[in-house]
Order: structure tokens, then sequence, then C-alpha cells
């Protein structure tokens, strides 16, 4: 096994454990800190800024996203680059802050997995607690990670090509070569179904530590990002049957009324994008796709002028309102109902698909107002999931992936073009604009990534 300086660069802070000294107590043995007790790797899992991490890095390049001409002139080279969808983002004195912020909880998780249940002065119950909700951390990492840097997964196809590596062990000394698409929807499944075999506790204190619901509830968002309907459905039903409760925007005299993450009953599972991509503008055509009942246009969004560079047009609010927030992309109820309402559609439940949509919108429409939707076809049904669906989860980045698997069907499939400073670029459905490059950085030092 050869000597990955790549690797060793990310990860011997975390051998040191310097982001964690105030929570995981630590014993020197010869030159090295390990863990040794249980309470030790409980820390370690509740490190809230590393194991929350979902990266960001195609939120500008996804449809939500519109740049004006004065805006453009303002944003970073690595913005621009991800607007305009280029096969190279970073340049050589930058790292890419997702890919190494991810890689982070993996490793993280699987120091956990390898050692919690070998660890001193903790109950078996505890240490299975905690072993089981590594493997969620994991999972989602992974999901992250694919979906970012990999190929979209075809259901049709064998899903061979290249991904991302697939690192398990807690360990400095390992091949970087990267697993196929279907072998990391592998390990993703194999992850999430471990932690159920383990008994992960069905609801925690806080959102921002993984449940049985998170694990169905991630286990519906990758069945749905596989095509594999049935699936999702069942999952997404199951997270339902256990939290359901939804935020009655009518409720809030403003924006400001929005709960914060850890007190939303809304989030299953809190996630949060990099904070360095608050204030992506918002296309003028989903601003406008909002009625002028519809609540969620005041507490979504937000005047542009609240953000640096400021710009006319709005941006995502949630993060704005209440810094505490982040721009969450963890799994959620809303979700789930859009998740099932999807499902039900494709699988010629028409009516299922609308009343899913409508238990959502009579939470987010004005008092007295007509919020309720109809379907007469599966196909009508499908569309007003889909649209519902863009305006619930605005401006988190949840529009990328959904472009990509759309692209797979040919009535929602479609070309997208932009003008920055001057120039016009274009996306084609499925063309290589819609996996993120690896920094080459990483690829000099490791070479088995470029293969």
């Amino acid at each position: 096994m050869k000597f990955l300086k790549f690797t060793l660069y990310i990860f011997l802070p975390l051998l040191l454990l310097n982001s964690c000294r105030d929570y995981v107590e630590v014993e020197p043995v010869g030159n090295n800190r390990i863990l040794k007790y249980t309470s030790d790797y409980r820390g370690l899992a509740n490190n809230y800024n590393d194991m929350t991490v979902a990266g960001g890095i195609y939120l500008p390049a996804n449809a939500d996203a519109e740049f004006s001409t004065a805006y453009q002139n303002g944003v970073s080279t690595i913005w621009a680059n991800s607007y305009t969808w280029q096969d190279k983002i970073y340049d050589p004195s930058q790292g890419d802050s997702d890919w190494i912020g991810l890689y982070k909880a993996v490793y993280y998780s699987n120091v956990i997995i390898n050692g919690v249940m070998g660890s001193e002065k903790g109950t078996d119950s505890e240490k299975k607690e905690i072993y089981a909700e590594a493997f969620v951390h994991r999972a989602f990492a992974y999901l992250q990670l694919v979906n970012t840097y990999g190929p979209q997964f075809d259901p049709k196809s064998a899903n061979s090509e290249k991904a991302v590596p697939l690192l398990l062990n807690a360990e400095l000394f390992s091949s970087l070569e990267r697993s196929t698409v279907g072998q990391v929807y592998d390990q993703i499944i194999s992850d999430l179904k471990s932690a159920l075999a383990n008994d992960i506790q069905d609801s925690p204190q806080f959102n921002v530590l993984p449940s049985k619901i998170a694990v169905y509830a991630l286990l519906a968002r990758t069945y749905l990002y596989m095509g594999q309907y049935d699936l999702s459905l069942d999952n997404a039903k199951k997270a339902l049957a256990m939290q359901d409760q939804l935020i009655d925007l009518k409720t809030f005299a403003s924006g400001y009324s929005y709960p914060v993450l850890i007190q939303n009953p809304e989030i299953i599972f809190s996630k949060t994008l990099l904070m360095t991509y608050s204030g992506v503008p918002l296309s003028n055509d989903l601003l406008n796709s909002f009625d002028s009942n519809d609540l969620r246009y005041d507490y979504y969004t937000i005047q542009g002028n609240n953000f640096y560079p400021s710009y006319s047009g709005r941006g995502f609010g949630i993060a704005a309102y209440s810094y505490t927030n982040g721009i969450n992309v963890g799994v959620s109820v809303p979700e789930m109902y859009l998740t099932a309402a999807e499902c039900a559609a494709r699988l010629g439940k028409t009516q299922d698909a609308v009343d899913y949509i409508n238990i959502l919108r009579a939470k987010r429409y004005k008092a007295g107002a007509s919020y309720q939707v109809s379907a007469a076809t599966n196909t009508e049904a499908l569309s007003l999931a889909i649209t519902e669906r863009q305006k619930e989860l605005i401006g988190r980045g949840f529009r990328w992936f959904d472009q990509r698997r759309l692209n797979l069907d040919p009535v929602y499939r479609k070309t997208y073009t932009r003008t920055f400073k001057g120039q016009t670029y274009t996306l084609e459905p499925n063309s290589g604009g819609y996996v993120f490059p690896i920094n080459q950085n990483y690829i000099d030092l490791n070479p088995e990534l470029g293969k």
C-alpha cells in the first residue's frame, strides 16, 4: 500500500483531534493519541461542525440560480466556474472544501465504526447507539459525494462508471482508487440497513443526531435518486408514520418567526451546506412561479441586499433570517411528502400523489386562500409534484440533483444556457457538466483518482 500524501494532508489533524479537544478525552500512547473510552467516541460523534457538513459547490450550478450582469462582476472564480459548468473549478492554490469536509465526516465515521464497540467505560447499548449513528453519517456523506463527483445512477444500466473512492476504514495508508456509481450506492444502502440492524434510536433529542426516522428518510431519498420508486415510497411512508408535523406558515408574523434549526419540527436529520454558498441569487422563473397567496415567497426568500455582494433580486431566506439555521439539506418532513407524491404518481396512484401535495400546501398558503390542486392523470400528478418540489425545496441545491435524475426522462430533460460576462454556456442533458471534477491537485498527488 502506498503512502497517500493528500490523505495525510487532510486527516493528520483528525488524528491529533485538534478540532475535538474540548469534547474528546485522549491518552497518549507512544507518539500517537488514541480514543479509549465510549465517551470519547460520543464526543467525536457529536462534533457538530464536522459531522453535519454537506458541501454545496453545486448550488451556483443548479437551475435555481441566476446571476445578473451586475452581480457577475463580484463573484469569486469558484462560483463563476460552478455557475458556468466548467471542467475545472479550483486553481492550483485552492482546495475543494466540499471534498475535504465530506471525507472528513467519512473518516470520523470510520473511526467510530472501527473502534467504538471495543471502547471502555460504556454500556453495550451506548456503544451500539454511537456505532449505528456512524453508519448514517457515512451514508449521507457518500450520497452527497456520488451525486457531486459521479455520474447519475441509471436504473437501466450497470452503473459501472467511476465515481469516488470508498474508504471504509480509518487508515492513512489506503488506495484512493475510485469505486463505481453502483458500488457507492450499494454501500450507502448497506450502511443505512446496518444502522437499522443495530437498533438505531427511533427519535433523538436533537435533529442533528441520526435516528431510525432519518434512516427511512435517507433510504427514500436514495431510492428516489436510483429510480426505485416503490422502495422510495415505502420508506417515505415509514418516515412520515413516525414524524409528520408541518409548520403552518400562516402562524408567522414574518420570516424572522421561522424556528431555529434544532427546534424545527419539520427537520428529521439536519445537514447543512457550507455557509460559503449563502446568498446565491434565485432565478426569476422560479420566483415568478409563486402565486400571491403562497407564503413561501416571503418566508423562504429574502431581498438580495441582505447578502454580500448585494443584488437587486432575492436569495434563500431561511439562513438569513437566522444564521443558526444554515442551509439545511438534511431530510425533512416536507421532502418526504414530496417524495411520496412523486413516487405515488409514477406508480399510478394519482389521488394519493395529489393528497400528499395538498397536505403540504395547506400549511403554506394564506388563510382562506385556495391551495388545493387536482390531477386527472398520473402525468398531471407527476408534473404537480415536481413543480411543488422546486418551490418547497427552493435555494438549497436539491434542484441540481433533480436535474441530474430527470435527464433520464425524455419528458423532463432540458438543455440549459447561461450568459456570463458576455459568453454563452450550455449544459446538455447527461453531459459531463453534471459531474463536478475532482480537484487536479488531488489527482496529481494520487494518480489513481484520475483513472
